[in-house]
């Protein structure tokens, strides 16, 4: 199934409103842009003012030309007080898609007027976004011939510069967007979303200064950089907004870079190809000064020097005791150079080579160049050139551009290059690292009291009111805290908690030390979360840890909550002690919905099984700190089951398919886990969405010893259930062929049972989750 933007990146008939033929207008030059790139295969003008808009009939309606040419998607140059007249105008005509073109940083009174068009595109069911020009070229077309990395921003300045430094470096991309972000129905998460889906697309480079969707973006970046590499450069203006938005993309293991040269550089490294192997550097070269000075560049980064290469000491004419750096004359013949590099390269004592050559004769550089750089598809060690003075002609340039070897101008961009690779290796080899389990079911259970209890006393009103003393002591209670009475301590708390709802975040939980420090913590509760906040704020994770992860389960589960702030101590005899405790309550049912950030734990799947001849079990959305019951219940089943659901006959499952299994993002997954009192794991199902955000492809997985009785069938009807209230059209899965107790409960449940088209071995099942309506 295609994805629902594809009409908007590939149309048919495209109309251009406001196309002129005046010169020095936006309308020419975006007309001609258009019309010259084949944007669509029908590029139609609008301008009642001309006839012809080069050369080509022109319109007087966005009417008149859909009539003559039932033009899908619309592109509106237009000022911002005729844009309403013009979405209206392609609602009535069915165009499904509209482009507005315009610049950035517009004023109040003109974002009025674009809010006004978008709420009318959005009620209309609309497709519409709005880009600069300089970004239009990439919107309808893709520009590789191969897959390549995907630029998203949302700066024509910064994308300018991208822009210019990869056409000097041959960086090809597959698409290049550039967007003006606002509240429009088509988000830049949506946008990132249709990037990942596209097979043409190998990597993103994203760029973020407006949220215009924060919960949408989180959630389209996680699913992106779960299966291609994707690097994010954000430069948001509110420095609290960025400070949040930076620790939720750290939760959901997306890399960030801080600096425009970051990005650039990974936009050269993405293009190579090439991966860090480690943080051991040879260094030669014939510039011995220009060496050292390297030397002292690396004492900088987290990279450190190799051990001196003995092999490639040998190939110098004189006798010269190994070093690193391994200085050779400034003579030294292009052949003798590559034999060092490639001596360099095999010495299994380093991670990476830099080579510096500054050459005296043009045409020795270039067939020094030819020679080195013919190593790098023999290596799978990172090669870094640095060629120098006079040795930098563009000719050498080109040959490493063509050959897509990282090269460098100064040998110190070089080391910052490979210092960013190991950071990418790092992050790579960390980011599929389990989260510890933890039991929040005394947290649940303690938040069900004050729950009771102000359900029957909130008040209708909206607005804020501070808890009685009453409900109060019920909150104390829940948190397990101790009320110190008397007059207040004269030192500040040790730990001061605010918990409040953000306008574009949704709810977060302020921290502060007594030094002042703050750090936030954002639901749902996680371990490893804590265990960060807490550092940063210096205070004991033994003493506090536990109960700050309680503590934001039971404020999770209390909606109640519009407010909340704390001031704690720790009590070497009553434990944590509570000095100040404002709680404001609002009727959840009234009140202004506000998504968090990341999608909430969905308590309300939870539920305990009564089975015949079984003691009772617990069946519950599966959290990213239960992936050691999801390990213990793969390796006690058969090889035969484990093949069967996890692809692996291993007793223990794939670091990357474990994270994979139980980190589900719950705004388009859904993941059951089903166990006892004791914590035993029994059985998972979980279905997550596939690219097109139409369709979910679900897995099962129930213990040996409970195959047969029922319980898959229960769990697959508890996810179509889901599935179905989440607004997907189509429940998916491929199954063994000889899989046949999948096969027979795939039929049981209604789904469509057929030979794979592509192997023999399989089987696809597929269930309409919708079947009286017919898909569009």
């Amino acid at each position: 199934m295609s994805h629902h933007l594809h009409a908007l990146f590939h149309p048919q008939s495209l109309a251009v409103v406001g196309a002129s033929d005046r010169y020095g207008s936006t309308g020419r030059e975006v007309f001609s842009l258009l019309s010259a790139g084949c944007a669509a295969g029908t590029v139609v003008p609008v301008n009642n003012r001309h006839k012809t808009v080069g050369g080509v009939k022109a319109f007087d309606t966005l009417a008149d030309a859909c009539k003559a040419h039932a033009c899908d998607s619309a592109v509106v140059i237009l000022s911002a007080d005729k844009l309403n007249a013009v979405v209206r105008e392609a609602a009535k005509c069915k165009v499904g898609n509209v482009v507005f073109v315009h610049e950035p940083d517009a004023p109040p009174n003109v974002r009025s007027k674009l809010d006004r068009a978008a709420e009318t595109a959005r009620k209309a069911g609309i497709a519409l976004l709005a880009v600069p020009v300089s970004g239009l070229g990439g919107l309808f077309r893709a520009s590789a011939d191969a897959p390549a990395c995907v630029y998203v921003g949302q700066s024509a300045d910064i994308a300018d510069c991208v822009r210019h430094y990869a056409a000097d470096r041959r960086i090809v991309f597959s698409r290049f967007l550039t967007l003006n972000p606002q509240n429009y129905p088509v988000g830049t998460g949506e946008i990132i979303d249709y990037a990942a889906w596209e097979a043409s697309t190998s990597a993103l480079l994203v760029h973020i200064c407006t949220l215009d969707d924060a919960q949408a973006l989180v959630s389209a970046l996680t699913a992106a950089a779960r299966h291609k590499p994707v690097v994010v450069l954000p430069t948001l203006s509110d420095p609290a907004e960025a400070r949040v938005f930076a620790r939720a993309l750290s939760r959901r293991h997306i890399l960030t870079v801080g600096t425009l040269t970051e990005f650039l550089i990974a936009a050269k490294l993405i293009h190579t190809g090439r991966t860090g192997r480690g943080k051991r550097v040879a260094v030669l070269g014939n510039t011995p000064h220009i060496a050292r000075l390297s030397v002292q560049t690396l004492a900088q980064t987290p990279l450190e020097a190799a051990a001196p290469v003995r092999a490639a000491a040998r190939l110098l004419p004189h006798k010269t005791a190994p070093a690193n750096p391994l200085n050779l004359p400034a003579d030294t013949p292009p052949p003798v150079l590559a034999a060092a590099a490639e001596a360099c390269l095999q010495d299994e004592h380093n991670d990476a080579v830099l080579l510096m050559y500054n050459g005296r004769h043009a045409d020795d550089g270039l067939h020094a160049a030819r020679l080195v750089s013919a190593l790098q598809s023999r290596f799978r060690k990172p090669l870094l050139l640095a060629w120098l003075g006079s040795a930098d002609t563009p000719a050498v340039r080109q040959l490493f551009c063509a050959r897509k070897i990282l090269h460098f101008r100064q040998p110190e961009h070089a080391l910052h290059a490979l210092s960013q690779l190991q950071r990418y290796r790092l992050h790579q080899q960390q980011r599929h690292r389990s989260s510890p389990f933890y039991d929040y079911r005394a947290a649940a259970e303690a938040a069900l009291v004050p729950h009771k209890h102000w359900r029957s006393l909130l008040p209708v009103a909206v607005l804020p009111l501070p808890a009685t003393k009453t409900q109060t002591a019920h909150l104390l209670a829940a948190l397990k805290l101790h009320k110190q009475t008397g007059s207040k301590p004269a030192v500040p708390p040790q730990l001061k908690l605010q918990w409040e709802k953000h306008p574009r975040f949704g709810r977060i939980l302020q921290l502060a030390n007594a030094a002042g420090q703050t750090a936030e913590l954002l639901p749902p509760p996680a371990p490893e979360a804590v265990a960060g906040c807490l550092r940063e704020l210096s205070l004991p994770e033994m003493i506090w840890g536990d109960w700050l992860l309680d503590t934001l389960e039971i404020l999770c589960r209390l909606p109640e909550i519009h407010s909340l702030t704390l001031e704690l101590h720790h009590d070497v005899r009553h434990g944590i002690a509570c000095t100040e405790a404002k709680p404001n309550l609002q009727d959840p049912d009234r009140a202004a919905a506000v998504a968090d950030i990341f999608a909430p734990y969905p308590a309300d799947a939870e539920e305990t099984l009564l089975l015949p001849d079984t003691p009772p079990l617990h069946l519950r959305p599966l959290r990213p700190e239960d992936a050691a019951l999801i390990a213990r219940l793969a390796a006690a089943q058969s090889e035969e089951s484990r093949y069967r659901r996890f692809m692996t006959r291993l007793p223990v499952l794939p670091a990357a398919l474990l994270a994979r299994l139980c980190r589900p993002d719950y705004r388009r997954e859904f993941a059951l886990l089903l166990h006892d009192d004791a914590h035993t794991p029994l059985a998972t199902a979980g279905y997550s969405a596939d690219a097109c955000l139409h369709t979910c492809e679900f897995g099962i997985s129930v213990a040996d010893t409970l195959q047969g009785k029922g319980i898959g069938k229960l769990l697959m009807q508890r996810l179509i259930n889901r599935a179905r209230a989440h607004g997907y059209r189509h429940m998916r899965a491929e199954i063994l062929g000889d899989n046949h107790a999948m096969h027979k409960l795939a039929l049981a449940l209604g789904f469509t049972v057929r030979p794979h088209p592509e192997d023999a071995r399989m089987l696809t099942a597929t269930l309409a989750l919708h079947p009286s309506e017919h898909d569009s």
